[in-house]
């Protein structure tokens, strides 16, 4: 009921979505003001080159600093549920890692081995760590999501799609800016900013902080402290040159430290005996959690990017630099039971960094044929210590170390071969290669029961092609059509205890093929675009359950090929200068079309089983049979993750002039069926259920926006939304949950 509600809707404010980009330095106001068109100023660089993103032949959506900065976001988690086709959630299990799904295909390992399906950019830099991109959306000019492959110009892990995350760059003027924020659960915010201004003809500089506390909505019955609380102290700087001529550079430089307690999952009966002895509160009560001890998730990490362009005469040259470093301690709970203790205690110590270089050319872009050309550098190194406590009389360690080099050669040239007609041809060479070290050792009542250790080492490489027409009707209405090829690099696994389960596993691959429509109607009063996709994905890496030296280990391998076909279609009216409207409609056929494994974890005999596929495979243990069997078995009617097959959103603000300044009114709902946030099981507890999130604000801004009050309200209907559900094993269902209804006053005052 609640689907044909929402399409109706959609359907009504003519299948639309947000886009909500402006170019930071002009103000949409002054925009609209000078020019009378509201979308004029809505500026990109995903094509690595400042365009229109209209002029752009790709799916992309963008989120202006208005929109990322709205009140209550504070994590790019705030954002999900904005733009069509794309889930942004955390994972769950482990509270420094996000899970993000781009049409249907995610990732959410928080082992820094497993390189995600979706890559993050900030300022030019690609962040290696997944538990280093639940990013704090402070200071951030815009948020670009880029759909289908990326890697001609993006380069790693870009199967799904790109995160291209710029932050606010320095002013021309003095200026302070203050924000303060109070609201349910403890939450407290207070953002600082200072722009110098220019400083003699070449200098400008600023400097960012950000302090947020949140004390955290659900409760821990056994310590009776928090759960799902977070402290946040960050800060960037910038530094920008510019004396106006050929030359321009910029720093940016940032450090944030993110000390998290949580999750608080709420576990499912599965018959275990042991789920009885649990507190009756926490059976029925999704806020209470029953844990021995206070999980954590406590990160840190520092790095910056310098920027720098020269303009050589006949195009420019642009060198990026970057580094990156993080360390993390988490311990949680995996098995979500208090009884036996310890069980699947797990304690991850994690410390890498990682440098990167970038040198590309842009041709200027006014010419029959204009291209992109560049040299790509990254390097990695980390380490982690891993200790399980699997239960009270078995334990198991690994150290775990790696370093990887990836090195790529690009171009991209457009040719324009008749009036409107651009053809595109762009390709990406990839080289990676990973060495391993790791080190494992199973004690059983405190004496050595296994142990081993390997040096590893592995290469890959590839070259991805992308190909795309474009033919533009007039400035405001343009068509594309694009085919284009993704990789990720194979790698190793770090929860192995036997050398069976190490690896290497494979590379992983997708053609990925779309149209779409990019028009400007009714003198520019409506902005539409829609497209149409087809993503066929091979020698897809996932998660299989092995038997490891002493217990049951979730491994990662190449699993299955699948299929994701849709469309998406997103625009945004505005009928009068104070008014608009958003919305957008998404859908999605996800479907596996060849799973043949091994993936429930239960190991016996090589007797047939129901939907056999495979030969039985005998399980080794460091070589030698131990008696039991993997069997495979059919697969293909499993759902693929957070791949939700109808999706959309609907906005509206207004603005009202009065006395002292103006009145912001803004509403949003937000939709998502059921779909299954796992993907190894059918299991009802794994489903996330159908939910309607609706959200509001109210603002007063004073004159000039010097000074603006905003009262908040987020999930207005508290309704119960679980991001996410895993198991370890036979270990019950364990389900992770949102904040329930929230509300807030945010102040913000410039100088």
């Amino acid at each position: 009921m609640h689907k044909h509600i929402w399409l109706c809707s959609a359907a009504m404010l003519a299948f639309a979505s947000p886009l909500y980009a402006q170019e930071a330095d002009a103000p949409a106001d002054a925009a609209v003001a000078e020019t009378g068109d509201p979308f004029a100023d809505i500026v990109v660089t995903a094509q690595r080159r400042q365009e229109s993103v209209q002029d752009v032949p790709i799916s992309i959506a963008v989120l202006n600093e208005a929109t990322v900065a709205a009140s209550g976001n504070t994590n790019i988690t705030s954002l999900n549920g904005l733009v069509p086709n794309v889930v942004l959630q955390t994972q769950g299990l482990v509270a420094n890692v996000p899970m993000i799904s781009i049409r249907g295909m995610s990732s959410a390992d928080p082992d820094p081995n497993a390189d995600p399906k979706v890559s993050t950019i900030i300022d030019g830099v690609y962040i290696p760590f997944v538990s280093s991109t639940m990013l704090d959306m402070f200071d951030v000019e815009r948020v670009e999501i880029l759909k289908g492959p990326q890697g001609v110009l993006f380069g790693k892990n870009n199967l799904a799609g790109t995160i291209n995350v710029i932050t606010a760059r320095p002013t021309e003027d003095f200026g302070i800016d203050a924000r303060g924020t109070v609201g349910s659960f403890g939450a407290r915010q207070f953002r600082g900013r200072i722009n110098s201004g220019r400083i003699g003809d070449a200098i400008a500089a600023k400097l960012m902080v950000n302090i947020r506390e949140y004390g955290g909505y659900s409760e821990n019955v056994i310590t009776g402290n928090k759960l799902n609380g977070t402290s946040v102290r960050a800060v960037r700087g910038a530094l920008n040159f510019d004396r106006g001529g050929a030359l321009d550079s910029t720093l940016v430089v940032d450090w944030l430290k993110q000390d998290t307690t949580g999750p608080a999952p709420h576990v499912l009966d599965n018959g275990d005996p042991n789920w009885d002895r649990l507190p009756d509160v926490v059976k029925t009560d999704i806020r209470k959690s029953a844990v021995l001890f206070d999980p954590i998730a406590n990160t840190e990490t520092y790095g910056g990017s310098w920027t720098t362009n020269l303009d050589v005469g006949f195009g420019s040259v642009a060198a990026v630099l970057g580094y990156r470093h993080l360390t993390y301690l988490t311990r949680g709970d995996f098995d979500g039971l208090i009884t036996p203790a310890p069980q699947l205690d797990v304690t991850r110590d994690f410390s890498g960094e990682s440098t990167s270089g970038e040198l590309r050319y842009v041709s200027p872009a006014d010419q029959p044929v204009d291209f992109v050309a560049g040299l790509y550098f990254q390097s990695d190194t980390w380490s982690q210590d891993n200790t399980v406590l699997a239960n009270p009389t078995t334990t198991t360690l690994s150290q775990l170390h790696q370093k990887t080099q990836s090195y790529a050669v690009f171009v991209m040239a457009n040719a324009r071969p008749l009036d409107g007609l651009t053809l595109s041809v762009g390709a990406r060479y990839s080289y990676d290669k990973k060495n391993y070290n790791i080190g494992s050792q199973a004690l059983v009542n405190g004496r050595l029961a296994s142990s081993f250790t390997a040096d590893l080492e592995a290469s890959w490489a590839e070259l991805t092609p992308r190909f795309t027409v474009e033919y533009r009707f007039s400035p405001a209405a343009m068509v594309y059509a694009t085919y284009s090829e993704g990789y990720k690099a194979g790698g190793f696994n770090s929860r192995g205890t036997i050398a069976e389960n190490v690896g290497p596993f494979n590379p992983e691959y997708v053609d990925a093929y779309e149209i779409g429509a990019k028009t400007d109607l009714f003198d520019r009063m409506l902005r539409l675009n829609a497209a149409g996709f087809i993503n066929k994905y091979r020698d897809l890496q996932g998660a299989v359950t092995k038997m490891g030296a002493v217990r049951a280990e979730n491994i990662t391998t190449n699993i299955a090929a699948a299929e994701i076909r849709g469309f998406e279609a997103d625009a945004t009216l505005r009928p009068s200068r104070n008014l608009s409207f958003n919305a957008n409609i998404a859908y999605l056929h996800a479907r596996y079309t060849d799973f043949c494994a091994d993936v429930d974890g239960v190991f016996g005999s090589n007797a047939p089983q129901p939907r056999q596929c495979g030969p039985a495979v005998p399980i080794r243990i460091n070589g030698v049979p131990n008696g039991t069997y993997m069997v495979p078995v059919d697969s293909t009617n499993l759902d693929l993750a957070n791949a939700p097959e109808w999706s959309g959103s609907i906005a509206a603000d207004w603005r009202i002039p009065v006395g002292i300044g103006e009145i912001g009114l803004h509403g949003d709902a937000r939709y998502t069926p059921r779909y299954n946030t796992w993907g190894r099981s059918l299991d009802p507890g794994y489903y996330r259920d159908e939910v309607v999130l609706l959200n509001a604000n109210i603002s007063l801004t004073g004159p000039d926006d010097r000074w603006k009050v905003t009262v908040y309200g987020q999930n207005l209907t508290d309704a119960e939304v679980m991001s996410g559900a895993t198991s370890a094993g036979a270990t019950p269902i364990s389900q992770f949950y949102q904040p329930p209804r929230e509300f807030g006053v945010d102040f913000s005052i410039s100088f």
